[in-house]
């Protein structure tokens, strides 16, 4: 029998994606009220105009970040969901390598490669847990992630009994 699991969790904007919507706004008005007031090109600066908009709306919806984790008979997936529309696979994993699981703090990652790193929910995450998996060939790999009680109990059913013994535990 086929086992499938799935968690949507979606990520609050920092403060600094808030100044930087604000930003991209900001400028895009004044763009376009210096096209409106100063019309050197006719007819074509109201297209210009709504160039400009458009391209604040959809760079914008790019600060619109949702994780899915995937769990489908041992294999981890991490997507990465961008304004709703486009999702790119960010990580795969196979729960039968995980070497550790544990409660995350911001201490640890002083000793990990960041090129290896991924980051799959809020960084100020209270919830948020450190997955250690080996990868063939590529070395570990280090997930950062925030799972519900669901994708916990389907998560221990695919580790190592050595990991599952001490997995999730605060």
């Amino acid at each position: 029998m086929d086992t499938f699991f799935e968690q949507i969790v979606s990520v609050r904007k920092s403060g600094k994606a808030i100044a930087a919507i604000t930003g991209i706004w900001l400028l895009a008005l004044l763009l376009s009220v210096l096209l409106f007031l100063f019309p050197f090109l006719g007819s074509l600066n109201i297209l210009l105009i709504c160039g400009i908009l458009f391209g604040a709306f959809k760079l914008c919806g790019k600060f619109n970040l949702e994780y899915e984790y995937i769990i489908t008979n041992g294999t981890m997936d991490i997507d990465r969901i961008i304004n709703k529309s486009s999702r790119k696979r960010e990580l795969s994993l196979e729960l039968s390598t995980v070497s550790r699981i544990e409660k995350f703090n911001a201490g640890l990652l002083n000793s990990i490669n960041r090129q290896s790193l991924t980051v799959a929910c809020d960084e100020n995450a209270a919830d948020a847990y450190l997955l250690v998996a080996e990868r063939e060939g590529k070395g570990s790999a280090y997930l950062v992630f925030e799972p519900d009680e669901r994708l916990k109990g389907a998560i221990v059913k695919f580790v190592p009994k050595f990991v599952a013994n001490s997995a999730f535990k605060s």
